[in-house]
Parts: structure tokens; C-alpha cells; sequence
């Protein structure tokens, strides 16, 4: 449920969540949050990105409340995916993504470079945190 409903989570299904702000979040200590994340993600039910500290909720566009309504709506949720430097988990997201109604709307008629499915592993390299970051060191 933290995953689901918790205070970091946003429109993707996606976040970043340390684990420091989790054990906080829950008032847990070290040992009891790893078991859990450990079980969550072994039953499926979560994807986690150690190196990035991102963790997807599985079938997150399959529920109702998380669904885009409208083209802005999956705009916006595009733009959020776009910014998940976890490579599998963006991989994941937009694949899920693109199934909903909406984002097959908003993105199927246009052109290939263009369309979120389109977008290239170097285009969706250039957007993670680490690369903004290098780049930054230059």
C-alpha cells in the first residue's frame, strides 16, 4: 500500500523513494523494510531499481484511478516517464503506458522520432538524471 498510495508517488506509477524517506515514512528500521521490498518484489507486485532508488507498481495503468482521462493527462504522464532513469523500469512504464486508451490517442499518429514508442535508447539516455548530470560537469 505505501507503494500504491504513499506520499511519493505520482501519476507514472513510478518514483523515486530512498530508503532512508521509506524506513521514515513507516517508521521502520533497516532489516523490516529490505524483507518487505525483497517480498513485494519476488511476488511481482513491484518493480525496484536499486542503483536508482525507482520503484514501479506493477499494472499500475491496469486500475481505474490511475488510468489518463484525457490528452493533457497523458501528456503530462509522458513527461514523468521520460524522466525515469532506470532504464528497465522506463522500458516497463511505457510499455504499460502505452496500451491505456488515452496515451494510444494522444501519441499513436505521430511520427516515429517523435512518439514516446519511438523514443530512441540515446534520446531516453540523454534524459536520465545521470546524464543531465554529466553534462552539467562539462
Amino acid at each position: 500500500m505505501y507503494f500504491i498510495c504513499g506520499p511519493h508517488q505520482n501519476s507514472s506509477g513510478c518514483c523515486r523513494i530512498r530508503e532512508g524517506y521509506a524506513m521514515a515514512d513507516l517508521n521502520w528500521e533497516a532489516p523490516q523494510y529490505r524483507r518487505a521490498l525483497t517480498d513485494i518484489v519476488q511476488a511481482d507486485l513491484i518493480m525496484h531499481d536499486p542503483a536508482t532508488a525507482e520503484t514501479y507498481v506493477q499494472k499500475w495503468f491496469q486500475h481505474k484511478g490511475n488510468i489518463p482521462t484525457n490528452k493533457d493527462h497523458a501528456k503530462g504522464t509522458m513527461k514523468i516517464i521520460e524522466k525515469i532513469d532506470s532504464d528497465v523500469i522506463r522500458e516497463k512504464v511505457m510499455a504499460d503506458f502505452m496500451e491505456t486508451d488515452w496515451a494510444i490517442r494522444t501519441f499513436a499518429d505521430q511520427p516515429a522520432n517523435d512518439a514516446p514508442d519511438g523514443l530512441s535508447h540515446s534520446q531516453g539516455l540523454l534524459s536520465t538524471r545521470l546524464m543531465q548530470q554529466a553534462r552539467g560537469n562539462r
